[in-house]
């Protein structure tokens, strides 16, 4: 207030008694609506949630449990219908295998596991909540490989409920089950290497980080994705955790490699500039129109207003590839957007770190609604830029890169095995692995002595939590 009086006329005063009546009118309906909404429902029903556990279809719940955490987990039903709880409500199930009719599951085998109660859950007065508990064998569920993975499913219909009814849509669930070893999640591995030519003398060395993450194989072993620096499926190595916390490993094999789109994540895409109402990653999105002109029906990448100006596009790759084609989806609106006239490919040249034109190019196409394939002589490198210029701007709707793995440094070529090369140990204090091995490779005579650690960051399980110690 600022000290002065308002003095209202007789006008102001109906209209303001207008709004005072309504607010009083409202609070009113908001009232009874309220008391409407503290009232219990004419009947109560019970029903599995709707929690999938990371999994993809409806009424499936995806749960795992951890060797040496305990091998318990929990299932249960909610009431509905009412805000307050004043009586035992019981819950009848069944174990209904036709409910895994259509899907990849496995029964799993009763031996397998033992229930809390072989009949019903019962949702206590006061509560809301009716478990069921299921407890794993340790040696019989352990012991067989598929129960590392979602393949084992125990399927339960609900079918008798002392509340009023059970829910039609939530009266299933079927409930899968894995284990994991307390050795699966992300490692933050660091070390050194040394390399040896065949006769003994030194070619290379050097220290590297890198984040190698294990996954659960058997309920002693994991699978780790990474060898020194490198990561990848090439890079495959089991390790055994035995009673002693010692560790074997071994090298998976090599899976066949193909040429193949290297433009996608986690490829690091650039330009010079972009239209604030196009989009960047829609060069990569895979959503290539039926029509290069004047479609609409996909995102487009374009540089609006670049008259004149030269314009690029550029990948940079995690590691080096070996490229010799390009493939160009181009994209028009015939007004700001239009084809170049004018293209090259640059290529970084990671010996003198300039930028190059790749040599000997044949293509650079503007053909409409199809992708213009530019092919060149191969060439190693970490990076490639799409350079484009028209008489107004350029619209691009798709650019494709193909290429294979290359070698930039000895420890890049094919590795043929990896073995122990010193004490190799998993310490469950720090939670933490400490690996000396040597690293042979194909139609290679030299070797990598490798010394690494490999320290526990984290993990995801069930597709949703993640833990950290």
């Amino acid at each position: 207030m600022d000290g002065r009086i308002s003095f209202l006329t007789g006008k102001d005063k109906k209209g303001n008694m207008k709004k005072i009546f309504a607010i009083l009118i409202m609070a009113v309906i908001l009232t009874g609506c309220y008391e409407d909404f503290r009232m219990d429902y004419p009947y109560t029903t019970v029903a599995f949630s709707t929690a999938t556990g990371g999994l993809s279809t409806a009424g499936e719940l995806g749960r795992t449990v951890v060797v040496g955490e305990g091998l318990k987990l929990d299932i249960g039903v909610y009431l509905a219908g009412v805000l307050e709880n004043k009586e035992e409500r019981i819950v009848r199930y069944t174990i209904d295998p036709s409910l895994l009719a259509g899907t990849s599951y496995e029964l799993m085998p009763t031996n397998y596991y033992t229930l809390s109660d072989i009949n019903q859950m019962i949702i206590p007065a006061g509560e809301y909540i009716g478990k069921l508990t299921v407890t794993l064998d340790s040696v019989r569920f352990l012991n067989d490989p598929d129960a590392a993975t979602y393949h084992y499913a125990i399927p339960i219909r609900l079918t008798e409920t002392t509340a009023d009814s059970i829910n039609a849509n939530q009266g299933t669930k079927i409930l899968v089950v894995k284990y994991i070893n307390r050795e699966e999640g992300f490692y933050d591995n660091s070390g050194s290497f040394q390399t040896f030519e065949g006769t003994g003398e030194e070619m290379n060395n050097g220290n590297f980080t890198s984040v190698v993450q294990a996954s659960t194989v058997y309920y002693d072993s994991v699978e780790t994705n990474g060898v020194m620096m490198l990561v990848g499926n090439d890079y495959r190595m089991r390790m055994k955790i035995h009673s002693d916390n010692s560790v074997t490993f071994r090298k998976l094999p090599i899976e066949p490699v193909f040429v193949s789109n290297i433009a996608l994540p986690p490829t690091e895409l650039t330009t010079d500039y972009c239209s604030s109402w196009e989009t960047l990653e829609a060069v990569r999105d895979g959503l290539v129109p039926p029509s290069s002109i004047l479609d609409y029906t996909y995102p487009k990448f374009g540089n609006w207003d670049s008259e004149k100006q030269w314009g690029w596009l550029q990948y940079d790759f995690v590691r080096p590839y070996k490229i010799e084609t390009s493939k160009v989806f181009w994209w028009s609106d015939e007004g700001g957007l239009v084809f170049p006239n004018e293209q090259y490919l640059e290529y970084h040249n990671m010996e003198t770190d300039t930028w190059e034109e790749v040599p000997n190019a044949v293509g650079y196409g503007v053909v409409p609604s199809v992708f213009n394939v530019t092919t060149f002589d191969e060439v190693l490198t970490d990076g490639i830029r799409l350079n484009f210029k028209s008489e107004f701007s350029v619209g691009v709707s798709e650019w494709e890169v193909w290429g294979l793995p290359g070698q930039a440094a000895p420890e890049q070529a094919p590795i043929s095995d990896v073995v122990s090369n010193g004490e190799n140990k998993w310490d469950p204090a720090t939670s933490s692995f400490t690996l000396n091995y040597r690293v042979t490779y194909q139609d290679e005579t030299y070797h990598t002595d490798v010394t690494s650690k490999l320290v526990w960051r984290n993990r995801i399980r069930d597709g949703v939590n993640e833990w950290r110690r």
